[in-house]
């Protein structure tokens, strides 16, 4: 837990993520969010429209038991889904409020250890396109939960 701790604090590099306190205060606007859950080490970073609806969306939906992991790859390399959490499980939520969506998630993503990250796909929605979707689906993250101790 000390490293994502260690690494949050780091996240000063990126000084427009704010501590959000009051998520009515973000409900119609646009920008990134980091949900974090420091109980299980784990965070997941977001972009949308409404910050406040995408995020209660995220502790409101149900995953069936068979979609929590991904079911074609083993369950070392799997991901959680955020959406397997809910309200109480999220310790603290960061905010960045821009209309710039998702040109930078994959920086923050980037920024933390994977082994930290429950993002499964890049963020925003595959386009009309049979490539767009084939770029989507490629784009699905692991992380080597063998060696975690």
């Amino acid at each position: 837990m000390m490293n994502l701790m260690m690494k949050l604090t780091s996240l000063k590099k990126y000084k427009s993520f704010k501590e959000i306190y009051n998520l009515n205060e973000y409900s119609y606007i646009s920008g990134y969010y980091i949900m974090i859950l420091d109980k299980y080490c784990q965070l997941y970073i977001g972009t949308s429209k409404n910050i406040k609806q995408r995020i209660c969306q995220h502790w409101r939906k149900a995953k069936s038991f068979d979609r929590l992991l991904f079911p074609m790859y083993h369950v070392d390399t799997s991901i959680l889904s955020i959406d397997s959490f809910r309200a109480l499980d999220t310790t603290r939520i960061l905010a960045f409020a821009t209309t710039d969506l998702y040109e930078r998630e994959e920086e923050y993503i980037g920024f933390f250890s994977a082994q930290f990250v429950t993002n499964r796909n890049r963020g925003g929605l595959p386009g009309n396109t049979l490539l767009d979707l084939i770029n989507f689906a490629s784009s699905r993250k692991f992380k080597n939960l063998s060696n975690i101790e």
